[in-house]
């Protein structure tokens, strides 16, 4: 549905712009990155606001993309997969958040998840299955810059846990969780599952379409 939306839009654009064909097929793939993307955002706050979780959801996402942005990831072949995964992801931070919060002092889980990002952005960052990095000086300037990040953030979610009331522990809680995330998004237990997930999900795809048509 997305790559026909987006194919047809740059067939449009195209014929009015004079875009080559080469083009064409670029700008449609970028296009439906483009919507893929915003689509699986506001399914993902959605569920956040549906859970009464929105602020929580917030925090786990701006932890978690910032992370990937330096550190990479494991990615689904196919952009309504990782749709799928990502939003089944945020949905497990936020009950693993709220569940970790309960049996444990907030500041234990914001220091506990902030050391175990550092640990896999120092041992696998930049690890990205969609574009892998393999410059040397470009891994160590991807990697500092994550380390740095992870520091900086989980310095910050530290003295909100310390100094906040309830409510700001809570979100902090949940920023760490996006930064344990995105850690384990880069390993390779990670990139296991995420495959695993992939190909599932791609099995059942088949099976849908397969099971549609007509003989």
């Amino acid at each position: 549905m997305l790559r026909y939306l987006g194919q047809s839009t740059v067939e449009k654009i195209g014929e009015w712009a004079g875009l080559t064909p080469e083009d064409r097929e670029v700008a449609a793939y970028g296009l439906e990155y483009l919507i893929s993307s915003i689509a699986g955002l506001a399914l993902m706050l959605l569920i956040g606001f549906a859970l009464s979780l929105l602020l929580e959801t917030l925090a786990v996402l701006s932890c978690w993309v910032l992370l990937r942005v330096f550190a990479g990831g494991a990615h689904c072949t196919a952009l309504w997969r990782c749709t799928v995964v990502n939003c089944a992801g945020i949905l497990a931070a936020l009950f693993i958040t709220r569940g970790v919060v309960f049996l444990l002092p907030p500041v234990f889980w914001v220091a506990a998840a902030s050391a175990w990002a550092l640990l896999a952005a120092g041992l696998w960052a930049p690890n990205n299955s969609e574009r892998p990095v393999y410059d040397p000086r470009r891994r160590k300037v991807l990697r500092r810059r994550a380390l740095v990040l992870i520091v900086v953030t989980g310095s910050l979610l530290l003295y909100s846990v310390i100094r906040g009331a309830e409510q700001g522990q809570l979100l902090a809680a949940a920023g760490a969780t996006g930064l344990a995330s995105g850690g384990f998004m880069i390993s390779p237990a990670g990139f296991r599952l995420i495959n695993r997930l992939n190909h599932s999900l791609e099995f059942l795809g088949n099976s849908i379409r397969k099971g549609g048509e007509t003989p």
